[in-house]
């Protein structure tokens, strides 16, 4: 291949087949054939002398094909879209090491179904069972599609499952029939490494902390971390190296081919072409480390980066940029599905970045050149880690200057020389060594601030974007000043609040649960919480997003996971001035109880509780604080899960003064609340449940679904729409989702409010 040749695979043409790969899941319609049609007519343009845009439109063209067809031939693997969990009796093979917490154990498995095909599944059972890697058992199983939440900003699991190329999720039912212990070689392998995780058991017991940092690291277990652990990695900018990472399965390659290179060096005779060894080594290390965790799809794509590196990183054959655009298009071209994932972003772009800080400066000394790399990855991961997580670690950059050179040189080593050499000494040793690791990053943690920027119009993260690469450069521009003006500007964007007189309503979609903002001109109040994993990996970031730092007032509805199982979360991080409940006896903190009568006003918007005394062994649901929110003649109606012997109450109490233009469903829909009386005495225009999607209750029930029609009333619902908000002022109403994209391989119907 002439150099002139390569020069152009490498910067002119893959570039735009890669950016049509990338940009093709951002479509809202896959539409094939339009783009058959336009690859045709660009590339018959392209035959005429000084049409060069022509060629480049028609290789964007065809990247854009590859991936729709790539894409769509994945999601007919994925399990059909149904409202309802289907109950399926199948045949599964535990593909990986399970996963066990406190409610449940998980696991990956590939699943026979009675048709013939096979499918891969995420796994929950609640009965917490020992589920051996490689083993094949036949069970029942509800299973439902995958479906993600959908706010403003958060983890799409849709995105996520197909990237990882999961079909289904499933719960388990019932009992389970041992098939066979028979592994193939997968299941060899998946066995082989849960045996290899059992190597530390005797140091369980003593370093707990340090032993599952081992498990993370050398087997990629990441389960075996409590879920503090996490919390304390995220402020620190350190959850992706706590797991067989593309930059440990790099760094550890590199290791290995410098060692290789030092042994050459001391043996007596001479070794041609001593690359060709190194380089080996290289791949072969890469291939072990990624076999260890399962080969995982983050862990193929790094070792298959490491086989292109392997392959064409000589002296005057490639430029180091040359490599990235080749590397990149053959990872998209094995799976262009890698779009979706977080991971594949984070460490391309981060590898870019510091490829294009790093020209030019081969000159200054070690010390300035890493100097200038942690700038670099500070720089570039600021605006991705925002726009992607809704936080930024303040302490990321020096903390990941200790932690990446004592992690990849000195606990993945030492992980991996206690498994291969089963000394106790050894293992002793490496669970001291990463017991104490922990402990420092627990220490640490304690002093590291994490900052939440509101999520800015997409116009300025562009912006910012581009500010950053000007500011990598290593050669100044006078533009530096006006980079740096828009990244702050991007970081402390301020959104618009209501008006006086006006209150935005904002339906939180958290799955099964229950979690409404309400901001006023200067206030804000939240309506329950969610479950504490919702509270955390939801509410809070998009909360933040919209620019609430703190809240003015906390109301729980009453005492159930799905409503304030993130409350004391809620409580640490948005510190309320006022916390009010409906059985406030039931908190470790300050709480007044929501009875009726309570009321207050905020920049002319009127709140008041409406919920009528019970006794206290009254059942839960009926204790469930009511909220009515006025403003400019509209208003709102939230019940939590009280019943339809609590709503006829209400409506014995209050008769037509209930009348809400807006009710949010008691009990998510279910047929144990939504009294037709109640409803009718209300009579809004907007009924609204929200639900997770495909729930094992069947929320909202069907009788509920039929008498909202029969009033006809309009009815929202999150598990089909998302998160959505309205504003309640002179206007009419006028519903809007809080995610205003729907790209065509998503399949949450989103259905128009």
């Amino acid at each position: 291949m002439s150099s002139q040749l390569k020069e152009n695979l490498a910067y002119a043409w893959l570039p735009w087949w890669v950016m049509g790969v990338c940009c093709s899941f951002l479509l809202p319609l896959s539409s094939y054939q339009y783009w058959v049609m336009a690859t045709v007519l660009l590339g018959l343009m392209a035959i005429k002398p000084g049409w060069r845009w022509c060629r480049n439109g028609c290789l964007l063209c065809i990247g854009v094909m590859f991936a729709i067809w790539r894409t769509e031939a994945a999601l007919t693997h994925q399990w059909p879209l149904s409202d309802k969990s289907d109950t399926q009796q199948v045949t599964l093979i535990v593909t990986d090491i399970a996963q066990t917490d406190q409610f449940r154990t998980r696991f990956f498995a590939k699943v026979r179904l009675n048709d013939g095909r096979t499918q891969n599944w995420l796994v929950n059972d609640y009965g917490k069972q020992r589920w051996p890697a490689g083993s094949q058992w036949r069970v029942k199983a509800k299973v439902r599609a995958v479906i993600s939440e959908t706010n403003i900003i958060g983890f799409n699991k849709e995105a996520w499952a197909l990237a990882n190329h999961i079909g289904a999720e499933a719960t388990l039912k019932g009992k389970r029939e041992l098939i066979t212990t028979k592994l193939n070689w997968t299941g060899s392998l998946s066995h082989w490494r849960a045996k290899l995780s059992e190597r530390w058991q005797k140091q369980q017991a003593v370093y707990p902390q340090g032993v599952a940092l081992l498990k993370a690291l050398a087997v990629g277990e990441q389960s075996a971390l409590p879920a503090q652990a996490w919390q304390i990695f995220r402020p620190l900018g350190l959850n992706h190296l706590v797991s067989i990472s593309g930059l440990h399965v790099g760094m550890l390659a590199m290791l290995a081919a410098w060692l290789c290179g030092k042994l050459l060096h001391l043996l007596p005779v001479r070794i041609e072409q001593p690359w060709i060894y190194k380089r080996s080594v290289a791949v072969i290390t890469a291939v072990i480390y990624s076999a260890l965790a399962g080969f995982a799809v983050p862990t193929q794509r790094s070792m298959l980066m490491i086989m292109i590196l392997a392959m064409t990183w000589r002296r005057g054959h490639l430029r180091s940029m040359q490599i990235w655009w080749l590397t990149i298009a053959i990872v998209l071209l094995y799976d262009p599905l890698a779009v979706l994932s977080v991971g594949f972003w984070l460490s391309f772009l981060l590898v870019a970045a510091l490829m294009w800080a790093g020209e030019g400066t081969g000159q200054l000394s070690k010390l300035r050149q890493l100097l200038q790399s942690q700038w670099a990855a500070g720089m570039a991961s600021l605006v991705l880690v925002a726009y992607i997580f809704g936080s930024v670690p303040l302490m990321s950059a020096p903390v990941n200057a200790l932690a990446i050179p004592w992690f990849t040189l000195v606990l993945v080593p030492v992980a991996l020389i206690s498994l291969i050499l089963p000394i106790p000494f050894l293992a002793d040793m490496a669970a001291w060594i990463s017991e104490k690791s922990m402990q420092a990053l627990y220490a640490t943690a304690n002093y590291a601030p994490e900052y939440y920027p509101a999520h800015a119009p997409l116009g300025l993260w562009l912006l910012a974007t581009i500010g950053t690469a000007i500011l990598l450069l290593p050669r100044g521009f006078f533009l530096r000043p006006l980079c740096l003006l828009v990244l702050l500007m991007l970081l402390l964007y301020k959104p618009s609040r209501p008006l006086m007189n006006e209150a935005r309503v904002t339906i939180w979609d958290i799955g099964q649960g229950l979690a409404v903002s309400i901001s006023t001109a200067r206030h804000d109040l939240l309506f329950d919480t969610g479950t504490d994993y919702a509270a955390k990996s939801i509410l809070l970031p998009n909360l933040q997003a919209i620019g609430i730092k703190r809240l003015d007032t906390l109301v729980l509805s009453h005492n159930d996971a799905d409503h304030d199982g993130g409350a004391e979360l809620v409580k640490a991080k948005l510190r309320p001035q006022q916390i009010l409940a409906g059985q406030a006896g039931a908190y470790p903190f300050a709480v007044k109880h929501c009875q009726a009568g309570i009321n207050w006003q905020w920049d002319g918007v009127w709140f008041e509780f409406l919920n009528q005394p019970v006794n206290a062994q009254a059942k839960k649901n009926d204790q469930s604080c009511v909220l009515r929110v006025v403003s400019a003649g509209k208003s709102v109606l939230i019940t939590g899960d009280l019943a339809k012997r609590g709503e006829r109450k209400l409506v014995a109490a209050y008769g037509d003064k209930l009348y809400s233009q807006i009710l949010l469903l008691g009990h998510h829909g279910s047929r144990t609340s939504s009294d037709a009386e109640f409803i009718r005495v209300v009579r809004p225009d907007y009924a609204i449940a929200s639900t997770g999607f495909a729930n094992r209750y069947n929320h909202p029930h069907l009788q509920v679904q039929e008498l909202i029609k029969k009033e006809n009333i309009s009815f929202l619902r999150t598990d089909r729409m998302g998160g959505i908000e309205t504003t309640l002022s002179i206007r009419s109403l006028q519903w809007q989702p809080l995610s205003q994209i729907k790209p065509y391989w998503q399949r949450k119907p989103m259905d128009k409010p």
